[in-house]
């Protein structure tokens, strides 16, 4: 028998036992529907926690601080020697195999006021040069350059910490206008900014109750004059809730800060965050690849600094998807298992009921080779039915669940509404190897009942009635 006489005689049997055909293929769907669907679940958590990685910053941007770094128990190296975040190893960190770009940050708190309205910021001191390269870019106005001098490039969100301290409590000011469509009590571009040290100016300081007078000789912090340059478009990050200002600048600031509070006796401690302005607390390095981002942690973890990374989170979350997809996998192959079990039964079952066909079959010259192909080739057949329209089945429920999720996240702004919602993808490779496994699958139940088909004794089986 040749293969296409064994495909027709293959359905023609198949087609002639209709119902047990169609419970066993329904075996088959349910468990390859269920087997898909529960590993869509897991690459539907890994795609979620890509983009959740994404919306916190670059994959490729290594975070690193001056503070210190603290081997875990049991594994990480020993710190051989503390190197201090300057100016010099910045520079030899730039050379790195890997690096791209790197920048320091100095931090300074200030005290900005724009009119009647006031905000506490953190201003953070970067090289101009590498804003684009960080993946920086202004919804309005422009980026820092490296002749801007007290120019400020703020993140989307800084506008929404205004308050008016005459009007209401400035914790309650800020929560009130934090609404989803609330809008900014200030336009920080078109206003006069004053920044200070002196987190007390502009508002009413309350009398010491044991009496004491201010010394003549202590002097408020300067003010310095800004402007807002630009406005970082909104990233779902932590440039939305920062203030940038060049590097030079924030250094000035906090020399002159620092040098005030000498002759003047006072210690306004926020000021400056009591910093060396030629040391740094932070700094970031941007790598060509997320390759290197291991070997140049493990670097400067090394010389005793912080060094951290949206990866790092990114692997652990990672690590947990897949325990989750695995378990889930696992739940759904035990259906598909159930499944093979039912196309085992109804596989035997056909040998007892067509023993009289299988013997004509031999003696007409079918081969034993061919008794197998046949009745492996209809095992196959049930498993690959039954995976195709598993296959279809889950596109149409992995759809109704995202519509569900979709509308649900969009309803609640908690779940991140105004996004789309997507928890069960199914890529074209797991559809492919869904029918593929669903057909393998079947082909493994046939085996057993084809050998005993190939081993009846066909004057036997032609006695059989």
């Amino acid at each position: 028998m040749n293969n296409i006489d064994l495909l027709k005689t293959g359905l023609k049997n198949l087609k002639r036992r209709k119902a047990r055909t169609f419970l066993t293929v329904l075996g088959v769907l349910i468990g390859t529907t269920s087997i898909v669907i529960m590993i869509s679940f897991g690459i539907g958590i890994k795609h979620s926690i890509n983009n959740q990685m994404l919306s916190i910053g670059s994959l490729r941007v290594i975070d690193v601080n001056n503070y210190g770094f603290f081997p875990e128990m049991g594994g990480q190296k020993t710190v051989t020697k503390k190197e201090k975040l300057n100016d010099a190893l910045i520079r030899r960190i730039a050379e790195w195999e890997g690096v791209e770009a790197v920048t320091p940050l100095l931090e300074a708190n200030l005290k900005c006021v724009a009119g009647k309205y006031m905000s506490q910021l953190m201003v953070l001191g970067i090289n101009p040069d590498v804003l684009e390269k960080f993946e920086f870019s202004a919804q309005e106005g422009r980026l820092l350059t490296k002749t801007d001098d007290l120019s400020l490039l703020v993140g989307s969100m800084v506008p929404m910490n205004f308050y008016n301290p005459k009007r209401m409590n400035s914790y309650q000011g800020m929560m009130m206008m934090g609404g989803p469509n609330a809008k900014p009590p200030v336009d920080l571009m078109n206003e006069k900014l004053v920044l200070t040290f002196d987190f007390s100016y502009g508002e009413k300081v309350p009398k010491d109750p044991m009496g004491a007078q201010p010394t003549e000789n202590k002097k408020p912090p300067k003010l310095y004059k800004a402007k807002a340059v630009g406005i970082i478009k909104q990233s779902n990050n932590e440039k939305d809730y920062n203030v940038y200002m060049n590097l030079e600048s924030v250094r000035k600031l906090i020399k002159e800060n620092a040098k005030g509070q000498q002759n003047s006796g006072m210690m306004m401690g926020m000021g400056g965050m009591s910093v060396n302005p030629n040391e740094y607390q932070r700094a970031q390095i941007l790598v060509k690849d997320i390759k290197y981002i291991d070997d140049i942690q493990n670097r400067l973890k090394e010389m005793g600094l912080g060094a951290n990374s949206v990866m790092d989170m990114a692997k652990e979350m990672e690590k947990a998807a897949n325990m989750i997809q695995m378990i889930l996998g696992a739940l759904g192959a035990i259906s598909l298992f159930v499944a093979a079990i039912g196309i085992g039964n109804t596989m035997v079952m056909s040998v007892y009921e067509r023993t009289r066909e299988i013997g004509i079959m031999k003696v007409l010259g079918a081969t034993f080779g061919d008794i197998r192909k046949l009745f492996l080739l209809e095992a196959a057949l049930i498993g690959f039915f039954g995976g195709m329209v598993g296959i279809g089945l889950s596109y149409g429920t992995s759809s109704i669940i995202n519509t569900v999720i979709n509308s649900m996240s969009q309803g609640n702004p908690e779940m991140g509404g105004g996004g789309p919602g997507i928890a069960s993808v199914i890529p074209v490779w797991l559809a492919v190897m869904a029918v593929a496994f669903s057909s393998f699958i079947g082909i493994l139940s046939g085996i057993y009942p084809a050998i005993r088909a190939m081993r009846l004794s066909a004057l036997e089986a032609i006695k059989t009635d």
